[in-house]
């Protein structure tokens, strides 16, 4: 056998153990039955934050803005057809990954920043 070849056969587990693992890292994890899809997620952290500073805007007290938040929250999810507790585990399942939150975030970014060059032109 050539020398250069027993080298590769011996390496060659390490590198296939390697890839695998690599490969099984990649956002191909499905989302759990419950979760909401990263768009779904998108569409109503966009409402929350259109509302929240719709409220901010009214410059109540703190506590009257909470409260009054706490109800185009539920409005929103109500129309949504969306279980509070859906949306928790939902932001909470995206919070456990860093990446997929990351996109969902920069995906909220470019959809408000539309929606503010829209509304000023």
């Amino acid at each position: 056998m050539v020398k250069g070849y027993s080298r590769i056969i011996r390496i060659l587990p390490v590198i296939l153990f390697s890839l695998t693992v690599f490969l099984s890292c990649t956002d191909r994890e499905r989302v759990p039955e419950g979760v909401l899809t990263k768009d779904q997620m998108v569409n109503l952290m966009i409402d929350f934050y259109v509302s929240e500073q719709k409220v901010s805007d009214l410059k109540l007290p703190s506590d009257s803005s909470k409260a009054l938040f706490r109800i185009f929250e539920g409005k929103i999810l109500d129309e949504a057809a969306i279980a509070d507790s859906v949306f928790e585990q939902s932001f909470y399942y995206y919070v456990d990954r860093p990446k997929e939150m990351e996109q969902i975030y920069a995906a909220i970014v470019d959809s408000l920043q539309l929606m503010e060059q829209r509304a000023s032109d």
